[in-house]
């Protein structure tokens, strides 16, 4: 069962709060320096000139879509991403972020502010480090590999 107290943290007192954007028209090699340079293994894509974001780039997309199938590295970014990613909200609990990571089986959310650009990014990292309980929760149902995975027990 997860605690009473996982919901009541908020993804805001966890993320990342230092994010980096890229553009869809950034190259798959641009995305892996910054993201070498950062220390980061996931960027949310945003719309230029807009900042809403469209979708999120990973270095797993980037070595298995790009540098896997020997494609050049100045792929643009549009071409590979993930569109539309998961995402939360600041205010959103700890729970529903690691409920949203449990059911796609992915390992971090964008989180953005009310006007859907982003406000940061929430790992399993994370979420562990405030709740080790539902981190394993998490981490149990993405290295699953039954196609659905029950919903985490205390979320409704």
């Amino acid at each position: 069962m997860v605690a009473h107290e996982d919901r009541a943290i908020r993804v805001r007192d966890v993320m990342s709060k230092q994010v980096f954007t890229v553009s869809t028209s950034d190259t798959a090699q641009s995305v892996a320096r910054l993201m070498e340079e950062a220390g980061v293994g996931a960027l949310p894509v945003e719309a230029p000139g807009v900042g809403t974001i469209l979708g999120i780039v990973t270095d797993r997309d980037i070595l298995t879509s790009v540098v896997a199938k020997g494609l050049s590295t100045s792929m643009a970014v549009f071409e590979f991403m993930t569109v539309s990613a998961e995402s939360c909200e600041e205010d959103d609990s700890i729970l529903l972020a690691a409920q949203k990571m449990h059911e796609h089986k992915i390992r971090r959310l964008v989180v953005v502010d009310e006007e859907k650009r982003a406000a940061g990014i929430v790992s399993l990292a994370d979420i562990t480090r405030a709740s080790p309980e539902l981190g394993g929760l998490v981490l149990g149902g993405i290295s699953r590999q039954a196609p659905q995975s029950p919903p985490l027990e205390g979320v409704s």
